[in-house]
């Protein structure tokens, strides 16, 4: 059991025993869990197999080499612009994370590439910023904004110079 589901567990059994200790109606807690699962269940089963088949159409030597060790710094931009592209949320972001580490990809790529997607999710400037925001907004936070995903890849390349933290990554 992974130490994320483990807490989430052990969260969950905490509020139930609180709930039932005030005698809280449950019925309201049902149907919202029944709600969220009937919605999350079938978009995460689409969002794993999308990420199967950019597993399987970008060729693992193409993200080695733009992605690996051996791109260096150039990898970084490249890894930038592929989060601000990322149509999507967690599920498939992360789904294609692990695609690019199980080919070869470096961590500064990868930290550079998740940190860009959450930054610039192109999805959510469209769809949410830009509708609610508007441009000006926009634009000062992208200038504002701008350098984390290279200043988080450059720190987790001098990290990884440093030291190697836990397990390695994605080794098969």
């Amino acid at each position: 059991m992974s130490p994320g589901l483990l807490v989430l567990s052990v969260l969950l059994v905490l509020l139930a025993a609180l709930a039932v200790q005030q005698r809280q109606d449950t019925g309201p807690v049902v149907k919202r869990f029944v709600e969220q699962f009937a919605m999350l269940v079938p978009r995460m089963l689409v969002a794993l197999i999308a990420a199967g088949f950019i597993a399987k159409l970008i060729p693992k030597e193409a993200i080695a080499g733009l992605l690996g060790e051996d791109a260096g710094l150039l990898a970084l931009p490249v890894a930038v612009a592929a989060g601000l592209i990322v149509p999507a949320g967690p599920v498939i972001a992360f789904a294609i994370a692990a695609v690019f580490a199980k080919s070869g990809a470096s961590v500064p790529a990868l930290v550079a590439f998740v940190t860009s997607w959450s930054i610039f999710a192109a999805h959510r400037i469209f769809i949410y910023e830009v509708p609610l925001l508007g441009t000006s907004f926009l634009r000062m936070r992208l200038l504002s904004a701008m350098a984390v995903p290279f200043m988080a890849g450059v720190l987790a390349m001098l990290a990884g110079m440093i030291s190697t933290f836990g397990q390695p990554l994605l080794t098969h």
